[in-house]
């Protein structure tokens, strides 16, 4: 089935770094937010089980239910130094990998260097490569930029996606890389794994001090 786990996991780090000067809190936890968003907007682009999802401003809300708990972004690890560091995992299904496919080409049109662009165009084959190794007939359509456009007219949710690209880069804090992985050992500790970003429990830092 398409949307079927493969019971591997697949992970995505993001780094990002703030301005000159210790960034609010309020930043932090905007950014957070809003890699969120786009994350589960990809995933109701990508993912059939919410074809019949009705997009609307309150679709923005913090507290709103979007997908469904085993299809969300876990937090694995969150690092506070600088660059603040990101790693969440999802399952490795073809909705997964193409909601990651069209996250990182979102952050694509976030990040200036061009060494970044051929870093997200990279992982973007690589997720793509590795998903039709492991499950040659689930493999991701390749969404371009024109695919994604139209789908988020006929949803209706074009503005609404646009306004959560617009905070990320109005943000003081600013992603400069971004790595996608396949997990093929899934040793991970249920209680390090949290709903990304509304976690429950104690995540873990990194403190190199």
């Amino acid at each position: 089935m398409a949307n079927e786990s493969t019971g591997e996991l697949l992970r995505i780090e993001v780094l990002a770094r703030e301005g000159a000067s210790p960034p609010p809190l309020s930043s932090i936890a905007y950014f957070l937010n809003d890699l969120n968003l786009l994350y589960e907007f990809s995933r109701i682009i990508a993912d059939p089980k919410y074809k019949e999802y009705r997009f609307s401003r309150f679709s923005l809300y913090r507290n709103r239910k979007r997908i469904d708990e085993v299809d969300q972004l876990k937090v694995k690890r969150l690092n506070h130094d600088s660059p603040l560091g990101v790693t969440g995992v999802v399952g490795f299904t073809a909705a997964g990998a193409t909601a990651l496919w069209l996250l990182t080409q979102s952050i694509e049109r976030i990040a200036n260097a061009g060494i970044n662009r051929d870093i997200l165009k990279l992982q973007r084959e690589k997720l793509t490569r590795e998903l039709r190794t492991a499950a040659p007939s689930e493999a991701p359509l390749p969404w371009g930029a024109a695919d994604v456009e139209h789908e988020l007219r006929r949803r209706e949710a074009d503005r609404l996606f646009e306004r959560i690209v617009d905070h990320l880069r109005q943000n003081p804090i600013q992603i400069v890389q971004v790595n996608v992985t396949l997990e093929t050992d899934r040793t991970i500790d249920d209680e390090a794994v949290l709903p990304f970003p509304q976690h429950k429990r104690n995540i873990i830092l990194d403190d190199e001090e």
